[in-house]
């Protein structure tokens, strides 16, 4: 079994939980409230800026041009694709690019993105990429798991979600390679230091699957009184 593999194997139980929340549920049925997808969406935006800063950094550190040029290519993915479908799924929906750009995240999302910020900064390229992981494959995961096992309807409005995440020949391209690259990296360094990999991906994973009842419950800033901050 590969690093990958393993940490893969380690992450099912959080993908079982994931797969079983309201969210994806009432995706899976078409039933999720229209303005839900849109929180996730505004609140996604954000991240994903924040995400492709960690890449960018992933390219400064990378120890070869093999491996900088794996992560240019998903660098490009998410700024030149993930970020322009939710840029065109925003406009349909009447949210302009500058609500997205100024976009607050929410509390969950919010520490998610400190946690990967904070273990791309005190680590290498191995630490970069563990710490991503979880979103790299986790909705890809999913996708596949739930167009495998369930017929989505023609009219589900939320049918070009799983396509995107689950029949992207682009994207498995790009985790292939990715997770190709965290293997090879991996069976270099100490035991010690994979096995701070793997908690870097665990806590990753958790957040990853916490946000989705953030995303559910639209989560916002609030005072211990209930009042917006």
């Amino acid at each position: 079994m590969t690093f990958t593999q393993d940490l893969l194997a380690k992450a099912d139980p959080y993908l079982k939980v994931q797969m079983g929340t309201p969210f994806v549920q009432e995706m899976i049925a078409g039933t999720l409230a229209p303005e839900r997808l849109q929180y996730w969406v505004r609140v996604d935006y954000p991240y994903l800026i924040n995400f492709s800063r960690i890449l960018a950094l992933g390219v400064l550190r990378a120890p070869n041009l093999d491996a900088m040029r794996i992560v240019q290519r998903y660098l490009n993915y998410i700024v030149d694709e993930e970020m322009a479908s939710h840029e065109r799924f925003a406009a349909a929906q009447g949210i302009s690019l500058s609500e997205l750009e100024t976009q607050q995240m929410g509390p969950t999302k919010y520490a998610y993105a400190q946690h990967e910020f904070a273990s791309a900064n005190r680590g290498e390229l191995p630490e970069i990429l563990t710490a991503i992981t979880p979103c790299l494959v986790g909705w890809q995961i999913l996708s596949k798991r739930i167009l495998k096992d369930h017929a989505i309807a023609a009219d589900n409005p939320y049918k070009w979600w799983f396509d995107t995440y689950g029949s992207d020949a682009g994207l498995d391209s790009h985790v292939e390679a990715l997770l190709g690259l965290i293997d090879l990296m991996a069976a270099e360094v100490s035991q010690a230091r994979r096995a701070r990999l793997t908690e870097i991906f665990l806590t990753s994973e958790y957040y990853e699957t916490v946000a989705w009842s953030a995303y559910h419950s639209m989560e916002e800033w609030t005072m211990p009184d209930g009042s917006l901050s």
